[in-house]
C-alpha cells in the first residue's frame, strides 16, 4: 500500500497554493504539494518534510484538522491501493504570498470556487468541504475522513 501526504498550505487571506506537476508527455496540471511517506516516518512528520522542501525556512502554523482518505478495497481500476493524508498549514507571515514557493516548479494561489476542480485531479473527495470548514471554524479539531 503507497501512503501519501498532501500538504494544503494556505495564504493569510485563504488562498490555497498548489504547484505545477509537469508529468513527461502529459499536459501541465496544478496539484497540491505531496509525497510518500517513507518506511518508518509518522504521516505528521512526512507533512513537515513535504512542507518544508516546499517553503524552505518561511514561517507557518499547522492546522488542528488533518483529513484522511484511508485505504479502500476493492482497488479501482487503474489505480494503486493508497492512503493519503491531508495536513492543513498556513502562512504566519501578513502581506501577499510568495509567488513561487522556494524549492518547487511554478505555483499558483487558488480561491475557495477553484478547489472543487483541484480535489478531482488530486482523487481527495471533499477537500474543498475541509478546507472552507478549516477556515470558517465549523470542522472540528482532530483527524477527518474524507470521501466514502
Amino acid at each position: 500500500m503507497r501512503r501519501v501526504v498532501f500538504v494544503a498550505l494556505l495564504s493569510r487571506d485563504g488562498r490555497l497554493a498548489v504547484v505545477a506537476d509537469d508529468l513527461p508527455g502529459a499536459p501541465p496540471r496544478w496539484v497540491l504539494p505531496s509525497g510518500s511517506v517513507r518506511a518508518a516516518e509518522l504521516y505528521s512528520e512526512a507533512a513537515v518534510r513535504i512542507l518544508r522542501d516546499a517553503v524552505g525556512a518561511m514561517p507557518v502554523r499547522g492546522g488542528t484538522v488533518e483529513g484522511c482518505r484511508w485505504a479502500q478495497l476493492p482497488v479501482p481500476v487503474g489505480r494503486s491501493r493508497r492512503e493519503a493524508h491531508v495536513f492543513i498549514f498556513r502562512l504566519a507571515a501578513a502581506g501577499d504570498p510568495p509567488e513561487r514557493l522556494s524549492r518547487r516548479g511554478a505555483t499558483r494561489w487558488t480561491r475557495p470556487e477553484q478547489w472543487q476542480e483541484l480535489c478531482t485531479r488530486c482523487d481527495l473527495p471533499d477537500l474543498d468541504v475541509l478546507l472552507t470548514g478549516y477556515l470558517e471554524g465549523w470542522i472540528p479539531d482532530g483527524r477527518i475522513t474524507l470521501g466514502p
